[in-house]
């Protein structure tokens, strides 16, 4: 057995990964109005990841993109990319902590949206 790299591969080990790479995925994820409830639930089912090896990872990572968000694209190919990049172990932890963020982040931005749509609507 190949000893377990201690140290992320290059695209988690980005200083940008839960910054601007971050704020670009979101971006995308509200042009293409994919909604909070799915990044909510894809959250839940990235949990089942933690303590599984990289392989079976992306594995699972392309069976959701297929299976349960085929319906939702860009949230499907935002899945099969980072299945791409998973590629030691502590990726896997560090890739579900990204979308946790991702998830977290995009339920603030449309709280704040919502609450100045609202002042906005009673200042009339």
């Amino acid at each position: 057995m190949a000893p377990v790299k201690s140290q992320p591969s290059t695209p988690f080990a980005s200083r940008e990964l839960n910054g601007e790479v971050l704020l670009d995925e979101l971006s995308d994820l509200r042009n293409a109005q994919v909604p909070q409830k799915l990044l909510s639930d894809l959250v839940l089912g990235l949990r089942d990841l933690e303590g599984v090896r990289v392989s079976e990872a992306a594995l699972r990572l392309k069976q959701l993109a297929a299976n349960r968000f085929s319906a939702t694209p860009a949230l499907a190919s935002l899945l099969v990319r980072w299945s791409a990049r998973l590629k030691v172990e502590l990726d896997v932890p560090l890739l579900i902590s990204h979308f946790e963020r991702l998830a977290i982040t995009a339920a603030i931005v449309a709280s704040v949206r919502r609450a100045s749509d609202s002042l906005k609507g009673g200042g009339r």
